[in-house]
């Protein structure tokens, strides 16, 4: 550490930050991994989010054989991930990515709390198709608002919308609250449209986090702690991938996951409706993109929950009831094409009878007639009289 003091100046000149705060870094981690009694709570942890998951494996942990010299859990019989070609043979190689990423995808922007060590020897492959996590000594935290600023930054990328993707590289720290962020927008459309390619099969998150770093020695760029290691994870993870199946696309996965959880999550009925609702109007590409991205042949798509909490909640706005009903009558026009390519992508996703059930639709006309009446019936001034 006293040595790292000597290249502080080229530290935060190239990197933004002080070395001795990297050398800090590196002691807690590997002082980290030395703590067994913290692993074992970092394997209860993660044990109790995956509890139920039909495709995540995680082992038990007994606290009661455990001490600060010793961890006692469960044995993991599977094929680690270090011998690409025995999972090759033994199972289905796309479901296994596939389970893969989703489960980092849900560490990531589900629980909050991430393996930050996933290299092929922490890995394994069951029998069954499921993914199996072993060695909990690194692990890490992002906070709930980072979770949602990330889905934010997926979904601003499916869009295009590169001044919000800026917005979101500070709001996650990479950019202190007083930089411009308007030089940057541009380098930024840059790097994604040239990562993207034509589609979403040319994109790759090495060649992404690759011209990535070229920024940070143009622009006041830091890499924020936690968000090192986030990077870290997703390119060993892809690395992995790719090592299994070349032609693996991290998108392909990573843009449904997404999308699906911002349709059907009740927590985030916020979000969707801020992302359907921009600059006063009702986006149309917005609704398709996410329709679009969120099939799936792996689950089930169900909207009715989603499409019921919407109903409510615009029905119940002034606001965003009167941008609805601009949207569906722009130009003053009903828009028919829009509205058949919707009902269109939500056949067989809905269930009419749980949306608008007679309880709903009745409470809905109370509130609707009740803002009417108040709206028409204007209360009466009280008269007052000067004395004279």
């Amino acid at each position: 550490r006293w040595l790292a003091g000597f290249l502080d100046d080229y530290s935060r000149r190239n990197l933004g930050c002080d070395a001795k705060l990297i050398v800090d870094e590196f002691g807690e981690k590997v002082l980290e991994e030395l703590d067994y009694n913290q692993e074992a709570r970092n394997i209860q942890d993660f044990y109790d989010n995956f509890r139920g998951d039909r495709f995540v494996k995680i082992p038990w942990v007994n606290t009661q054989l455990s001490g600060d010299e010793v961890i006692t859990m469960e044995w993991i019989d599977g094929i680690r991930c270090t011998d690409p070609a025995a999972i090759q043979r033994n199972l289905n190689v796309d479901n296994f990515i596939r389970t893969g990423v989703v489960s980092g995808l849900r560490q990531l922007l589900e629980f909050g709390l991430f393996h930050g060590d996933p290299h092929p020897g922490n890995i394994f492959a069951l029998a069954d198709g499921r993914i199996a996590y072993v060695d909990f000594g690194n692990v890490a935290e992002i906070s709930e608002k980072n979770k949602q600023v990330l889905i934010d930054a997926v979904v601003h990328a499916v869009n295009k919308d590169y001044v919000e993707m800026a917005g979101d590289f500070s709001r996650l720290g990479f950019l202190s609250e007083e930089t411009d962020i308007e030089p940057i927008v541009p380098a930024l459309e840059q790097i994604w449209t040239d990562s993207m390619g034509k589609s979403l099969s040319e994109f790759n998150f090495r060649n992404v986090t690759g011209k990535f770093n070229e920024l940070v020695f143009q622009y006041p760029i830091r890499i924020p702690e936690r968000f090192s290691l986030v990077i870290r994870t997703l390119l060993i993870q892809e690395g992995i991938c790719i090592t299994l199946s070349p032609q693996f696309k991290f998108l392909e996965v990573a843009y449904p996951y997404v999308a699906k959880r911002l349709l059907t999550d009740d927590s985030l009925r916020e979000r969707l409706t801020q992302v359907l609702f921009k600059d006063g109007e009702f986006q149309w590409d917005r609704l398709s993109n996410l329709m679009d991205l969120a099939q799936d042949d792996s689950v089930e798509l169900d909207l009715t929950d989603t499409i019921k909490d919407f109903v409510r909640v615009v029905a119940r706005d002034k606001v965003l009831r009167s941008q609805m009903l601009q949207a569906v009558t722009a130009n003053n026009q009903l828009q028919v094409q829009q509205l058949a390519s919707l009902l269109g992508k939500l056949d067989g996703k809905l269930e009419l009878n749980r949306v608008f059930s007679p309880n709903e639709v009745l409470s809905l006309a109370n509130f609707l007639m009740l803002e009417l009446s108040e709206s028409v019936v204007a209360p009466v001034p009280i008269p007052t009289f000067r004395q004279m």
